[in-house]
């Protein structure tokens, strides 16, 4: 009896295999997140806005930065690429062909996203590099929306990827347009451009509605404040303020006038200025939740950081660290039962008043002389 009892449970053990938890790298990928924040906030919000309008001394300043804050980003998604490759060799619960897949063109981004450090990248490698992403973006979106703590991570990678497709190409588009003098092909790589927002928009929407639902103050309240902080921030950038604008509003107005991109969408300019503060605050406020694990919160700010726009080097690769760490957290059960856990606990009780002593609950009439 001892025998066959011994045998089950290791065929038991056999069967189901062991645990996968990637619960060592929660910090680091918490910090790439908010390093990457930060670093956009510097490079994308301030430092082009303040040329022509900061002194030289303060324009250094900010550029050097800039600078460090994005090698540092840089350097840290590159190390959790290889951490993360080196996890998916190892997992078991996903299919062969898909995380091999994922890990072979994780280091094709690399590869293409790597001289980058040195000069600005060519425009044939921009497109292969943003054609890339978008493949491994949409791989890992494939497989994490089959489970529920990922889904929402893998509807945001899809739609980026989407997005992300559109934009060279509506480039590619003007670009032969204005070659050959064609009004038609003009107006369609616009119209590629303006769908392009319109699928941007939807991913941070989803990632904004997924945040509102995780908890009351954490979630909901600090999702709608990023939204309204994304919106003033925009405001101030597109109003005219006059023959003397202030500091902020001419350089919020120089640094979001180039969110657009070119070519220009149809009608939907703000939106897409907008759309840039807002997936950074919304990045910010994904790192701070405590219902989830931190290898989906981390990949859900990863991915807004992306931005939908894999042409450009670090997009690419944060959103390849996305890709990489949302199938990680997919299969990793120990936090994936943590979170259920937290999920499913009961508020605490209010504390019950001391009970008093008889005599004193009693009244005049009952109390014996």
């Amino acid at each position: 009896m001892t025998t066959s009892t011994s045998s089950t449970a290791t065929g038991s053990k056999t069967s189901t295999g062991p645990s996968t938890s990637v619960a060592w790298a929660g910090s680091a990928l918490v910090l790439t997140a908010v390093v990457g924040a930060v670093a956009k906030i510097a490079g994308v919000l301030i430092a082009p806005g303040m040329r022509g309008i900061a002194s030289q001394r303060a324009m250094d300043l900010t550029e050097i930065l800039s600078a460090t804050l994005s090698f540092t980003f840089a350097a840290l998604l590159v190390a959790l690429i290889c951490g993360g490759s080196f996890e998916l060799a190892r997992v078991r619960k996903i299919g062969v062909a898909s995380r091999g897949s994922v890990v072979a063109i994780s280091g094709l981004v690399v590869a293409l996203a790597s001289p980058a450090v040195v000069q600005r990248l060519h425009t044939v490698a921009a497109l292969a590099l943003a054609l890339v992403a978008s493949v491994i973006a949409l791989l890992a979106a494939a497989v994490t929306i089959r489970v529920a703590q990922t889904r929402a991570v893998a509807a945001v990678l899809g739609l980026f990827a989407l997005s992300s497709v559109l934009r060279p190409i509506a480039w590619e588009v003007t670009s032969v347009a204005g070659e050959r003098a064609s009004l038609g092909l003009y107006y369609t790589g616009r119209g590629l451009a303006t769908f392009a927002v319109v699928v941007q928009a939807l991913a941070a929407l989803v990632a904004a509605a997924w945040l509102g639902t995780r908890s009351r103050w954490r979630g909901r309240f600090l999702a709608n404040a990023a939204i309204v902080v994304a919106f003033i921030v925009t405001y101030f950038a597109a109003r005219d303020g006059g023959d003397t604008p202030s500091e902020l509003e001419a350089v919020l107005h120089g640094s979001l006038s180039q969110a657009a991109g070119v070519p220009l969408p149809y009608g939907l300019a703000t939106i897409s200025a907008f759309l840039v503060p807002a997936t950074i605050l919304l990045a910010l406020v994904a790192v701070v939740q405590r219902a989830q694990p931190p290898a989906v919160l981390a990949a859900l700010a990863l991915a807004l950081l992306s931005h939908g726009s894999f042409d450009v080097p670090l997009h690419a690769l944060a959103v390849t660290a996305a890709a990489q760490w949302a199938m990680l957290a997919m299969v990793d059960d120990r936090s994936m039962w943590m979170a259920m856990v937290r999920e499913r606990a009961p508020a605490p009780a209010p504390p019950r008043a001391p009970s008093q002593p008889a005599a004193a609950e009693a009244g005049p009439s009952d109390v014996t002389p």
